[in-house]
């Protein structure tokens, strides 16, 4: 294990920028120039290297160490993946505020974190922060909030707001909660971000969401891309069989997170509404982009890997919760299969603004 350190570590950062690292070194060296452009100086960079492999390591070191960045860099003991890599660098945070950042991401602009200070600073006891962001080469803003401010705490709040932080770049969290909740029992879900914030939402801390687009995403590098579903090799004669993706684990996840904080008069019918967002809205957009980017049979194993028995594990839901599952799975299935992939793209944009809309949102809430 190798871990480096700036001369100039600054003592009491407000935010630990936390990048997970893993052979992406132009496009990390092109975040951290955005980083280093920033008005607003009281952060450092805490990068996490899950092992690399693309030899350019000490390239990456060079840049951290004549940019002027406060910054920690960790080379892990072993490779541990995405969950355990992203765990990794919140560990070696230091701030108030951890703000979570992909290493093929960058902030919007120079002034972000002095617009994001001055919001945090505005309420007290933030324990969640959520922005929007854009996509880097063309602009085009994806609204995964929809309107601004303080939405508060709970298990409510975490159960219907727990797909907004898919995309973990832009997520802001209290650094000491987010290392005291700490775990790698979900290792292999791939979206560690989603359990550490459902919990602290859960266990009472306050969620601020902010319209602000505060990430480009996806920075392009001539000639160099990084891996991607759609660059993935198509696979001929594909057999029909269960393909058990990390996705199948985000209801189990996220009911975990919160399910210290349920109570019992409600927590089937909040644990239904975390399994039917779920089949509603994230489910249907992958079992479609599968059957575009792999084939029709291909599609088929991975419903086959979101059967019931697979994403309600241990979890004893009423008999009346999952009756009602299993048919909202069943007609999620003959959609998602037979649905025509171009009408779905049609559609797209209308479902994904009533996903993330209001009214929606509200239906979710469970009445006390």
């Amino acid at each position: 294990m190798m871990e480096i350190s700036s001369n100039t570590l600054i003592e009491h950062p407000f935010f630990s920028i936390c990048i997970p690292q893993y052979n992406r070194t132009s496009f990390l060296i092109e975040a951290c120039k955005v980083l280093a452009s920033q008005s607003f100086q009281s952060f450092e960079v805490c990068i996490s290297d899950d092992r690399s492999t693309d030899g350019r390591e000490q390239e990456l070191i060079d840049y951290l160490q004549q940019s002027g960045l406060s910054f920690i860099y960790k080379k892990q003991e072993k490779n541990q993946r995405y969950d355990g890599n992203i765990r990794g660098s919140i560990a070696l945070a230091r701030g108030k505020y951890c703000l979570l950042h992909g290493n093929d991401d960058c902030l919007a602009s120079s002034t972000t974190l002095e617009e994001l200070y001055q919001e945090i600073q505005k309420h007290d006891e933030v324990a969640v922060v959520v922005t929007n962001f854009e996509d880097w080469k063309t602009g085009q803003k994806v609204r995964r909030i929809r309107q601004g401010g303080l939405i508060g705490s709970g298990v409510e709040v975490a159960a219907t707001h727990f797909r907004n932080v898919a995309f973990v770049t832009g997520v802001i969290v209290d650094r000491l909660k987010a290392q005291s909740h700490s775990t790698d029992k979900w290792d292999g879900s791939e979206m560690y971000q989603m359990y550490i914030i459902a919990r602290i939402l859960a266990s009472g801390g306050s969620l601020l969401e902010l319209e602000t687009s505060a990430v480009r995403k996806d920075i392009r590098i001539p000639n160099e891309s990084v891996d991607s579903l759609a660059t993935k090799p198509k696979l001929n004669h594909c057999p029909i069989i269960e393909r058990k993706l990390p996705m199948a684990m985000i209801g189990g996840l996220v009911s975990d997170a919160i399910n210290p904080y349920l109570e019992t008069k409600n927590r089937d019918k909040i644990l239904e509404k975390v399994f039917l967002q779920l089949y509603l809205f994230t489910y249907p957009f992958w079992i479609v982009e599968y059957r575009r980017v792999q084939s029709w049979r291909y599609s088929l194993g991975v419903c086959l890997g979101l059967r019931p028995k697979h994403t309600f594990t241990n979890l004893n839901l009423n008999w009346f919760s999952l009756i009602k599952l299993y048919y909202v799975y069943t007609l999620l299935v003959i959609l998602g299969l037979s649905f025509p992939v171009k009408l779905f793209d049609s559609f797209k944009p209308l479902l994904y603004m009533i996903s993330k809309s209001l009214f929606f949102q509200r239906t979710l809430y469970v009445k006390q």
